[in-house]
């Protein structure tokens, strides 16, 4: 009987959550609380903290990038909601042994038995195969309500086919799978080298790596990193016969397919559609499922089962009697990067330009900025300035005719005789959308595109951080033609006086008609200045929609309009520029610019 009161009293306590207390496991994984016994047959976390020390050298050394959570989870494993441990997955261990296995050799230790990776992989697979079925793990299940009914809901809910459905991977499927015979992992192995690529008129430096796909992992990956057809190895024998496929399962797109796969060598395999690597191009984890079935020998691919596979690759596999169950099943999570955006909008298939630009203007400590804005319009502004030659400083400059558009992201610096006041800027409209919509505006819609400088010194008392000064403002546009709003400010050209100022393009949509005669509440008797572009905003139901920038600053052709436009003193205009007043005793040769 005491046995039995002891046994019952062991329970109990073994099956209670407690704060991880060992100094290795407190930092660098994303849990905090532990339970026992772990697989390495610890009862208390005592033990399980000598256990840890043994081995802590392969922390130490990074011998792989998760090498501390593998062993944190073996020893002191997480504790579940309902009290039960979670184990690491086979990706995770695998990963780590490939890594550390030979520097554990080198030390004088073994492989543990503990740390066998496939005493992992029943587990692995039984945890897949519930989050397959869980309609709570992906952006289009429970959450698609919440997610999708914001003021404005993530791009994603643009592009989702099925907008009243709660899904989860395996109901997305509309009952074309069945992932009761799944028995084996795939381990598949991306590697991509570093690189430049170009988005929205801008180049990203983009790095280079490996990496693992872990179906257990929260990880986002991006499109950059798996746009290569990956290694990928399951257990096969030397005569079986498999087919590939990679679907994007949250926009329902088909993005490779191979048959006749001779055990698990891809490179062998009848290509029946070319591998193409993810590319989410919206800020959601999307997954991406990798299906692996295995065929009833050799396939005969006819042009009529390959026509088949291609436009319905599932319902094809799912009732095509040459193949046996689902094999194995796997995803990887990805979300937007500027490769897949870059990618998408050169095919014309997706404007997504406004998250990379949201991104950017997050960065900028802006007053007139909401907070959390996500914009959801392109303002692409060009400029075609006409030649010009003029004198500043006794010096000649002879700009050429040219033309060019915004980059904002890639905080672009003009020269102010390009964007004088002469040159109207052309401003077009795209909305976040699939391109052939995105040019589409209803009737009732109207917005407002308002140009401003925070930038200006606050001793002139024409503008602040927080009060611009507006340089040109259309109101009541509509179906997203500038050209066809409410001109209240005319454009005016930057003049900074000193330094590097910003200017900014600001695209509002307006929840109703605005009165031209409103304006002037919000500036000083000036008309353009201390724009209280706050309250403005505020007051008619204006919301953040789109932005684009550019940054100049003082030049030679702003001397020239503050000496021979505006009458400013030559002498002192120009006491800082090299040369002068020497330069004015002789014939000035034109300086050729652009």
């Amino acid at each position: 009987m005491l046995y039995l009161v002891l046994l019952s009293t062991i329970l109990v306590v073994v099956q209670c959550c407690e704060p991880i207390r060992e100094p290795i496991c407190q930092m660098g994984i994303p849990y905090n609380s532990t339970v026992f016994p772990n697989l390495a047959g610890h009862l208390f976390q005592g033990g399980a903290s000598v256990g840890l020390q043994r081995i802590k050298s392969l922390i130490e050394k990074k011998c792989s990038p998760n090498i501390r959570e593998f062993l944190c989870r073996v020893y002191l494993p997480e504790c579940s909601p309902s009290g039960k441990p979670v184990i690491p997955s086979w990706e995770m261990c695998q990963e780590a042994h490939d890594g550390c296995s030979s520097m554990m050799s080198s030390l004088g230790f073994k492989w543990e038995s503990s740390l066998n990776c496939s005493k992992f992989e029943a587990g692995t697979i039984d945890r897949i195969k519930e989050i397959a079925n869980d309609k709570s793990a992906f952006w289009f299940g429970t959450g698609v309500k919440s997610l999708c009914s914001k003021e404005r809901p993530t791009f994603a809910c643009k592009m989702n086919r099925f907008p009243s459905q709660t899904d989860s991977i395996i109901s997305r499927f509309g009952g074309s799978i069945d992932i009761s015979g799944v028995d084996r992992l795939m381990k598949i192995q991306y590697t991509y080298e570093n690189g430049t690529v170009n988005a929205c008129k801008n180049d990203f430096s983009l790095p280079g790596g490996s990496l693992e796909v872990d179906p257990l992992s929260p990880t986002v990956n991006h499109g950059w990193q798996l746009r290569n057809l990956p290694a990928m190895k399951w257990t096969a024998a030397p005569s079986d016969y498999f087919t590939l496929v990679l679907y994007d399962i949250g926009f329902t797109y088909l993005h490779a397919l191979y048959v006749n796969i001779p055990g698990n060598n891809i490179t062998k395999a009848d290509e029946v559609h070319q591998y193409r690597g993810p590319g989410n191009p919206t800020d959601v984890a999307n997954p991406y499922v990798y299906l692996l079935y295995k065929q009833h020998g050799h396939l005969q691919l006819t042009d009529p089962l390959r026509q088949s596979l291609n436009k319905k690759p599932l319902e094809t596999l799912h009732n095509e009697s040459n193949f046996y169950d689902l094999k194995s099943i796997s995803w990887v999570r990805v979300s937007a990067d500027p490769f897949s955006i870059g990618r998408l909008e050169k095919e014309h298939q997706v404007n997504n330009c406004p998250l990379l630009v949201s991104e950017a203007l997050q960065h900028q400590d802006r007053p007139f900025l909401p907070h959390n804005f996500n914009l959801n319009m392109s303002v692409d502004v060009t400029y075609s300035p006409s030649a010009i030659t003029f004198t500043s400083c006794c010096k000649t400059y002879a700009y050429r005719e040219t033309s060019l558009e915004l980059n904002p992201i890639g905080n672009m610096t003009v020269k102010t005789a390009h964007v004088r006041s002469s040159i109207m800027p052309s401003v077009t409209l795209t909305k976040q959308d699939p391109y052939f919509r995105a040019n589409k505006f209803s009737d009732d819609e109207l917005y407002s595109l308002i140009m401003v400088d925070p930038d200006v010194p606050i001793f002139y008392k024409v503008a602040s951080n927080s009060h611009p000064l507006i340089h040109w403002m259309v109101i009541n546009i509509p179906r997203g033609n500038v050209n066809d709003g409410v001109t209240v400010r005319e454009y005016r050209g930057p003049q900074p006086s000193s330094g590097v100022h910003t200017y900014y393009f600001l695209l509002y949509l307006q929840s109703s008609r605005i009165s031209p005669s409103v304006i002037s509440n919000y500036t000083t008797s000036c008309t353009r200045c201390l724009f209280d572009i706050n309250c403005f905003t505020t007051d008619h139901g204006l919301k953040l929609t789109g932005a684009t920038w550019f940054r100049a600053e003082y030049d030679e052709y702003v001397r020239h309009q503050r000496v021979d436009e505006s009458g400013k003193d030559e002498a002192a205009e120009c006491a800082k520029e090299p040369q002068y007043p020497q330069s004015c005793s002789g014939v000035s040769i034109p300086h050729i610019i652009g």
